[in-house]
């Protein structure tokens, strides 16, 4: 009976020579990388919250106070060299991907790199390419990595292993989709000016802290990925370490 290609992978990747080192190494530097982000953004919530409120402005409006901007602007970068790099490991680990989930985790860090370097427009309404191309890639990006969780997560369920974080990351995903789909709502009458909403259900005053939330779960979800990846290099060098004491006690 043929054995599927990528279980076979994902149960031998971290075991072949120097990969235990190689993955070991992405993982760190991807568990850094989202824990700088984190912290960045989380100086720019308080650091200027007299200046953007956290309830009802996004977070690209930090741009225009203070260090703001090469903050902002870091975070994001580091973020998507963080995904690249989780990325990587996965695929030192052994696990293939596939084209739905490497296409959209694309999407992710090229939209992230994007609101990086084209800040939008300190309006409510898009004056300038920069914030078009701003708006387009932060629309994108809050998309992208949901279903890229989606599409990983059905691959990571199959497997022994990756079951675990695989189950997490699905849930995730669904509740990203769900707030994703919120703060479209409350965007609503600024992306369509005349469309006639209610008081009750205008939902501007909180869209900034949706956007936050949503934003903390996908980076939440990017740190799943990697701290797992992490457990299980461990293990793998632990039972190489375990195999190669027993072979010389034989």
């Amino acid at each position: 009976m043929d054995r599927d290609p990528s279980t076979t992978g994902a149960r031998r990747g971290p075991l072949l020579g120097g990969f235990v080192v190689l993955t070991a190494i992405l993982s760190v530097v991807s568990i850094v990388a989202m824990v700088r982000s984190l912290a960045t953004m989380t100086y720019l919530n308080i650091h200027f919250r007299t200046e953007v409120d956290p309830f009802s402005r996004a977070v690209s409006y930090y741009v225009f106070y203070g260090d703001g901007r090469e903050e902002f602007a870091t975070s994001a970068i580091v973020l998507a060299a963080g995904t690249l790099t989780t990325l990587s490991g996965l695929r030192s680990a052994g696990l293939t991907l596939g084209v739905p989930a490497t296409t959209f985790f694309a999407i992710w860090c090229t939209s992230l790199t994007l609101c990086a370097v084209f800040p939008t427009d300190n309006s409510k309404s898009i004056t300038s390419v920069s914030g078009l191309i701003h708006q387009i890639a932060g629309a994108s990006l809050f998309v992208s990595l949901p279903l890229a969780g989606l599409s990983l997560a059905k691959r990571l369920v199959a497997q022994v292993h990756w079951a675990p974080v695989g189950r997490a990351v699905r849930r995730m995903a669904v509740v990203a989709m769900a707030l994703a789909a919120t703060y479209l709502a409350t965007r609503l009458p600024d992306v369509f000016p005349g469309l006639a909403i209610p008081g009750m259900l205008d939902g501007r005053g909180i869209s900034g802290l949706v956007q936050r939330a949503l934003f903390g779960l996908e980076m939440l979800m990017l740190m799943a990925l990697a701290v797992h990846l992490l457990r299980v290099t461990v293990s793998a060098a632990r039972e190489r370490g375990t195999a190669a004491r027993a072979e010389v006690a034989g």
